[in-house]
């Protein structure tokens, strides 16, 4: 199907990707209409991208991402509860029942297009320390599958939570030493460490938080723990011998080893999406995942392991950088970081505003946030006066709801999810008439939603006429389907769309892997 004579479902999708990167408008610069908006994301494109057209991937569970929580607890510090008070001056935040320290740490949110766009790579060893790296981590790995049987037999839900756990264990302990070595350093040089320090930390605390995650889904047993225990003694001396003597290999060593790890949870997302970890599909993430990544309250494993992965890759992308550094040269992260802080403190005052003046033009109820009625009413103020359907105003408030079992219209849209409702609303209304226009040909019934048949004959005709499996179309409708009310509603569309182009292009990838693995085996 070329972009010629491409069906008008096609031709609906090009508009909607066209209509969305066109939407660049601030939401704090249209205070008079509370609106804004900025372009939903490219789903990744395949290698037929002629074929299909690049359709717009919204953020994981809902219209569009949570805002980042300050007030989201995570076990990340300290001091959990004290009377004291902190000597940096570090606030307390209330939890309801009691005060706890505000978690000053930085770490990653990743957005849907970030996840999505992870891609395996590899640096070829460009000397004998590289290939030294190299090989040792090829070593490593190979003992590592050979002893714990990880490829022996079928693949379950146990031996990948078991693999992940140890794993972790040993990736959160390069950062470390590297931090600690080069802070040391600092010490004694009396100079300044040029931004590695704090970098090398955050990877640290990443790595743990990765297994203090994967621990509250399965706990290790003595001999696991005794095997942990050895690993950890062996590595962390050799680690803190060999960087003393030459850094540069070290992390290079740590930029192999994440390609692995990359390599290893982009295989468990295949394993998850061909239904050998079927279980993973739909199960609930650990809570302290959810906080931590700041996620949507029903985020699955499946959303774990995306943003997981996308940490090892930003760590595998880092050490290689740094071992190509020397090593006294700035980070070249420290500007990046500058520039995201001033971005994010004038967008935090900005925020402020515009959730006070929509507080004071439709909370009529005085409760700080928006009923179902008076979030009806902001959004068609911001509609030009429209109608909105009770589908629209269900899918703004799916955003606030914990379980689509939940009666939407009993919740509440609180001040956080102003901007990203804005930013949603906006997006939909741009692309309204294209939804109309695809619903018309396809919603045969004439009902203003997509049943599962319906759904089915759309992403067909999406797929070059290529008919999806019942298992890939209810994939699409559980997690395309927000309202929850088992059906592909007009505001839901958009989503369903982008996650059968995701879904498309990782099915691709994943033959172009299994036909290089052919090839590298039939070699």
């Amino acid at each position: 199907m070329r972009w010629g004579s491409a069906s008008p479902s096609s031709s609906a999708c090009m508009w909607i990707a066209s209509a969305s990167r066109s939407i660049h408008v601030p939401v704090f610069a249209m205070a008079a209409t509370h609106m804004g908006g900025r372009s939903v994301l490219n789903a990744p494109r395949n290698k037929h991208a002629n074929k299909r057209c690049p359709l717009q991937v919204r953020e994981v569970h809902g219209p569009n991402p949570l805002p980042p929580r300050p007030e989201i607890i995570h076990d990340m510090v300290h001091f959990k509860v004290t009377p004291n008070r902190h000597s940096l001056g570090v606030k307390k935040v209330s939890t309801g029942e009691k005060d706890v320290w505000d978690n000053p740490f930085q770490h990653s949110v990743w957005s849907e297009e970030e996840i999505y766009a992870v891609q395996k790579t590899h640096v070829d060893p460009k000397d004998t320390a590289d290939s030294i790296a190299y090989r040792a981590v090829q070593t490593a790995r190979w003992m590592f599958d050979t002893l714990s049987g990880y490829k022996i037999g079928q693949l379950t839900e146990s031996k990948v939570i078991n693999r992940a756990i140890f794993l972790e264990t040993v990736a959160g302990v390069p950062g470390m030493v590297g931090g600690m070595l080069r802070h040391l350093r600092s010490l004694r040089t009396m100079t300044r460490d040029h931004g590695w320090i704090h970098t090398l930390l955050e990877e640290a605390e990443n790595e743990r938080m990765h297994l203090l995650t994967f621990v509250t889904i399965k706990k290790p047993g003595p001999i696991f723990r005794w095997a942990v225990l050895g690993t950890q003694g062996v590595f962390m001396n050799l680690f803190f011998v060999t960087y003393l003597i030459y850094p540069k290999i070290c992390h290079r060593f740590v930029g192999y080893l994440e390609e692995e790890a990359v390599k290893t949870y982009t295989d468990i997302l295949n394993a998850i999406d061909d239904g050998r970890l079927s279980s993973f599909r739909n199960a609930r993430a650990p809570q302290i995942a959810i906080d931590y990544w700041h996620m949507k309250p029903d985020a699955t494993m499946r959303d774990l392991f995306l943003v997981v992965r996308a940490d090892e890759a930003n760590h595998r992308d880092v050490n290689h950088m740094f071992a190509s550094l020397g090593l006294h040269e700035t980070n070249p992260l420290v500007k990046k970081s500058s520039a995201k802080k001033r971005e994010l403190v004038d967008r935090k005052q900005e925020h402020k505003q515009f959730v006070k003046e929509v507080l004071l033009n439709w909370n009529k109820s005085g409760t700080g946030s928006l009923s179902y009625d008076e979030l009806r009413q902001w959004l068609s103020s911001i509609s030009k006066g429209r109608d909105v359907s009770d589908h629209e105003v269900k899918w703004v408030m799916s955003m606030a709801a914990a379980s689509k079992k939940q009666d939407y219209t009993l919740l509440s849209l609180e001040p956080e999810y102003f901007t990203t409702a804005a930013e949603a609303w906006l997006s939909y209304n741009e692309s309204r008439d294209v939804i109309d226009e695809v619903f018309e040909k396809h919603d045969v019934d004439k009902d203003g939603s997509l049943n599962r048949d319906q759904l089915k004959t759309l992403l067909m005709e999406l797929n070059d006429n290529i008919m999806p499996t019942d298992e890939e179309v209810k994939w699409v409708l559980d997690h395309a389907d927000v309202i929850g009310d088992g059906v592909i509603d007009k505001p839901e569309l958009m989503k369903a769309i982008s996650l059968w182009y995701v879904h498309i292009a990782s099915d691709e990838a994943g033959d172009e892997q299994r036909a290089t693995s052919a090839i590298g085996y039939g070699s």
